[in-house]
């Protein structure tokens, strides 16, 4: 399953990037995970189970969820979790749409 990690450049979700894909590794779940900037979001819809939105662009969470509905499960990454790269909060909020789409 793909997830794709969107903030406004693409470029400080690398981290939150690693340390999910290290959260899967320990569950065992194949995933591909993707940091992208918000200019990029119409050219990656293929095949994506779930989208995370940082803080910086949870404005346009309604305008995603509406592109994604029926094919993805749109998150808002809490602005805490996302700061302090909490990624095992934003991996225990997903871990049901997870294994619901697998």
């Amino acid at each position: 399953m793909k997830i794709i990690l969107v903030c406004n450049a693409g470029m400080s979700t690398g981290i939150m990037q690693v340390k999910l894909e290290e959260c899967a590794k320990k569950e065992n779940i194949d995933v591909e995970i993707e940091a992208i900037p918000i200019s990029e979001i119409e050219s990656n819809t293929e095949d994506v189970g779930v989208v995370l939105l940082g803080p910086q662009v949870r404005f346009a969470k309604d305008d995603i969820s509406k592109m994604f509905e029926g094919k993805a499960y749109v998150y808002s990454i809490e602005i805490q979790d996302f700061g302090l790269m909490r990624a095992d909060n934003v991996w225990k909020a997903i871990l049901p749409e997870l294994l619901k789409r697998n």
